[in-house]
Parts: C-alpha cells; structure tokens; sequence
C-alpha cells in the first residue's frame, strides 16, 4: 500500500477530500503545523512514497527512501526550488482554477464598463429619477474592447475564450515566441508589452512572479496605458509596482483597477498586516478583492482529482503531469 503525507497548514485542510479521491489503496499520513512537532515531519517523510504541500518545516530534507514525486496541490512554487528539494525527486504543481479566474476577470471587465452596484445603489434610491420612458443613464459595453493579457498561459486561454464570446479584441504578450492562436488578434513576447499597454482597454496581468516579472509594470509602462484603459492583477502583487501604480490611480492617469493580489499577507508574525502599504481601499476608481478570484469550491474539487490522480501515476511508474523541476538537495 503507497503512503501518501499531507503537510502544511494549506494542504492539511483538504486530506479529507484527498482521501475522497485515493479510495482505499493508500495509506495517509498527516503533519499539520498546528498540532505537531517540526521533528514530527522526519519519520513521517521516511514512510512517503509523495508528498504533498508546501514548505516543509525543515531547514534540509531528511531521508525519504521511498520518495517518487512532490506535489504542489497549487500553482505556485517560489517557497521552493531544485536547490531546496531532494535530488532526483520530480516537483509537480496543478492548475484547475483558470476558468474560475477567467470568469472573474470577465465580471469585472463587466461591473467595470456596466457598472450594475452603482444601477442596484441609484434605482433603490431614486426609483425611476424623474425619467420618462425612453429616458436613461447610459453604461457602455464590452463589445469591441481591446483586452490585453499579460502573460498568455492557461489563465489567458480560458480569459480568450469567454471574451470572443463578447465579441472582444485579445491581446497578449508571453514570455516565449509562438505562433498568434485564435481568437487572438496577436500574440508578441516581453518587448512587445508597451504596444499590449498601448492598445489595451482592459491589462490583464496574469503571469507568473519570477525574477523578469517582478516589478514588470511601473510607472513607465503605467504612463503607456490609455488614460481611460484599467489594470487587472489576477497574477501577484509584486507584478506591478505598488507605488507606481497608487501614484497612477490618485493621478487618475489609468482609468483604473480591479486588484485581487497584494503585497502584505497575514503570517504568525505579522497576524494583523494590511494588504497594501497604501491606502488604495480610500480610492474611488478600483474595485478590491483578498485574492479570491480563484475562491470556487467547484475549484478545490478539481484540483484534489488532479493531484490524486498525479500521485498514483508517479507510484505506478509513469510520468507525472505539471513538473516544474527536479530537486538536487540530498539528505540532511
């Protein structure tokens, strides 16, 4: 019977709905940060065929004999790197949740340009307004915008997709030469980002946070935008310059922006941090959100099949889906 351990406070939450998945075939074993000990983890990964979570609360791997894979039940992967994770050991992440973001930045490119809060708020106050039939207070539409993704990857396909059906013009930009897929109506690499900002109504920033995309957009690439154009940050907050982009929004330079990502997060030593270290929440043209756009249970559910079904392909020999590198640390 393969062993299976759970660790982190992330991962922890969801054993239940991996078991839900695995059946009877595994055996599963817990470390949660809450309630064991940091040498607790030592025995447990000695018995794992996977593991899967996060950071591990050890400086150094210990010995993991029977370790066929590590499995990110998320996306990102920065905690980490081949450095810090045992030798030979495939590192794999999941996705699953680019439909649940791609609907999320399609209701926000909807609120922002139809504005139906501010129409709920004025019609349960003013009623009809004093206006006749015929008479209205007129929104704009979706239709024939210019939407430009930052990164066009999986979130960005399924973002394509949904803004065809509005009859759209996409844009993007990623960080490898391919050929332009439809429904795009191109599709360039980094430097083609000022002439994306340039044309966009809508900047989606939806890439990964590395050493090129950190700080990507700042006040230069801000000033390129169409003074009416809104940024949209699905990707992390160290993206975009938090100071450049406050000084964007009070200028009202950018028309703009609906932010999910931020750059302070709660942590045991910062447990009442504030999202921001300015106070976009006192601006009146964004729309803010605590990194939910992804918050979907229907979400959560995808992602635990995947990664049941990731770990029974590496204990059954076969190549697991999503690597993102081989770890070269050995045991400590």
């Amino acid at each position: 019977m393969p062993t299976a351990l759970v660790q982190g406070r992330i991962a922890v939450q969801y054993t239940d709905l991996l078991r839900q998945n695995m059946g009877d075939d595994w055996s599963i074993l817990v470390w949660d940060p809450a309630t064991d000990a940091p040498d607790a983890f030592a025995p447990l990964a000695y018995e794992a065929d996977v593991v899967i979570g996060g950071g591990i609360p050890l400086k150094r791997w210990p010995e993991t004999p029977k370790l066929k894979m590590f499995q990110i039940p998320w996306t990102g992967h920065d905690f980490c790197s081949p450095a810090t994770m045992p030798a030979g050991i495939p590192v794999c992440n999941c996705f699953e949740h680019e439909s649940t973001m791609a609907e999320y930045v399609m209701a926000a490119m909807l609120e922002w340009t139809i504005g139906l809060r501010e129409m709920d708020r004025r019609f349960r106050v003013d009623g009809w307004g004093g206006r006749a039939p015929g008479e209205a207070v007129y929104h704009s539409e979706v239709r024939g915008r210019t939407v430009g993704i930052v990164g066009y990857g999986h979130i960005g396909m399924e973002i394509a997709k949904r803004a065809q059906a509005f009859d759209m013009r996409i844009i993007g930009t990623r960080r490898t030469q391919q050929e332009t897929p439809a429904p795009l109506d191109w599709l360039g690499t980094a430097d083609h980002l000022p002439k994306l900002l340039a044309e966009s109504d809508f900047v989606v920033v939806a890439c990964d946070l590395n050493d090129e995309t950190r700080g990507l957009i700042g006040k230069a690439e801000l000033d390129t935008m169409k003074p009416d154009g809104v940024l949209i940050n699905v990707a992390r907050g160290l993206v975009v310059q938090e100071d450049a982009l406050y000084s964007a929004l009070t200028a009202q330079s950018i028309g703009g922006a609906i932010i999910d990502v931020w750059y302070n997060h709660i942590s045991p030593k910062t447990p009442d941090v504030w999202p921001s270290n300015l106070p976009f929440h006192e601006l009146d043209n964004v729309i803010l959100s605590p990194h939910e756009s992804a918050a979907a249970p229907e979400q959560v559910a995808r992602r635990w099949q995947f990664v049941a079904a990731n770990i029974n392909r590496a204990v059954l020999g076969e190549t697991p889906e999503n690597i993102v590198f081989e770890g070269a640390q050995t045991a400590g």
